[in-house]
């Protein structure tokens, strides 16, 4: 089995470095960081968030959104407590960032991760999302979780992600899971994309650090990636910003890439000033998706809280027939071979069965 990678520093005076995630918090003694979830407790970084999951949720991959991985499974679906960001926009408000000033009290017992495991897989579900709160917050916590369910019995794994991981989490998440397993912790992720620059994500309560190079370190560490932007307008649908974030997605990640499109409903946000902001038009979607198309995606997908713009078919880049046919987040029909290709002209497409 390869080290555990190092997930804080110690220095000095009582303080530690915190490697999870972009921030770098640099935390004092009895002192949690920007997350909530990690306490400096002597000089060694603990998790808070150890054995405190918000429940079991089923879905469909979709939801999550992954169209290209998995398509028409269903997956059992966990979150715990806590955030890196403050998004303004947050649709999970109340166990992210805004159920608590510090996370100390939980109205759950703490669970094992075996016993997490053996639930889902004994409930029949051969898939597991860490989803709701950021799960790169827990990630040591999510990877023991991952690594009891596979050998359980459980085939795979998704993140859904702010993708503010470092390389240190991600080599955490990509280890096998046992030395005679090389089956990696975490097979496939979705990364919330809100723009491409740091006044956009701060903006929103985010931050942008190195997300963009950290995806790109995901995808070789062979993590399957699908990236979602929520377009709030006056936020982060400037075209000219959107023209980048495509570019660098077909150039550093590549073309086959998909880029889920979501709306915008004010009245989900938690905060006042977002709530004040105006519903994502369907014309803004389809114009948003189409700088898309010039910069040379092949699958861009947007999902409307309406439906009344809703584009959720795959189609072969090669000849263009339909090879998953969606109705909603459901399934109606796969027209891939087994090996991956389409079944109409036989062209390799970047999806997972």
């Amino acid at each position: 089995m390869k080290k555990i990678p190092d997930l804080y520093t110690r220095l000095q005076e009582g303080k530690v470095k915190c490697h999870v995630c972009q921030r770098g918090c640099i935390i004092n003694d009895q002192q949690v960081g920007f997350c909530l979830s990690r306490k400096n407790v002597e000089g060694q970084l603990k998790s808070l968030l150890e054995g405190r999951i918000t429940g079991i949720q089923v879905d469909p991959i979709e939801k999550k959104p992954l169209y290209h991985y998995k398509p028409g499974s269903f997956v059992a679906t966990i979150g715990s407590y806590g955030c890196n960001f403050r998004c303004r926009q947050c649709l999970n408000y109340p166990t992210t960032w805004g159920a608590s000033p510090t996370i100390k009290q939980f109205s759950n017992s703490a669970i094992s991760p075996l016993e997490i495991a053996q639930e889902i897989v004994k409930a029949g579900y051969t898939g597991l999302a860490f989803s709701y709160n950021e799960p790169t917050i827990w990630a040591d916590f999510a990877s023991e979780i991952a690594r009891e369910f596979k050998v359980a019995g459980g085939q795979f794994t998704v993140f859904v992600t702010n993708g503010s991981w470092t390389q240190n989490t991600i080599d955490l998440l990509t280890q096998p899971i046992a030395e005679d397993d090389n089956r990696q912790l975490i097979d496939a992720a979705n990364i919330d994309i809100k723009g491409f620059s740091e006044e956009t994500y701060t903006k929103q309560g985010a931050y942008l650090g190195i997300i963009p190079e950290m995806a790109v370190y995901a995808q070789k560490k062979g993590i399957f990636l699908e990236l979602t932007t929520l377009l709030i307008p006056t936020i982060n649908d400037d075209p000219e910003e959107i023209k980048h974030l495509t570019e660098w997605i077909v150039k550093d990640l590549g073309p086959d890439t998909p880029w889920h499109l979501s709306q915008f409903d004010p009245q989900l946000a938690p905060t006042e000033e977002f709530r004040q902001l105006p519903f994502t038009s369907r014309e803004s979607l389809e114009r948003t998706a189409q700088i898309g198309k010039e910069a040379g995606l092949a699958h861009i997908y947007i999902w409307s809280s309406h439906g009344d713009c809703n584009q959720s078919d795959t189609f072969c880049p090669n000849c263009h027939n339909v090879v998953i046919k969606r109705n909603g987040w459901q399934v109606e029909a796969i027209k891939i071979n087994p090996k991956n290709h389409c079944q109409f002209c036989h062209y390799r497409l970047n999806v997972v069965l």
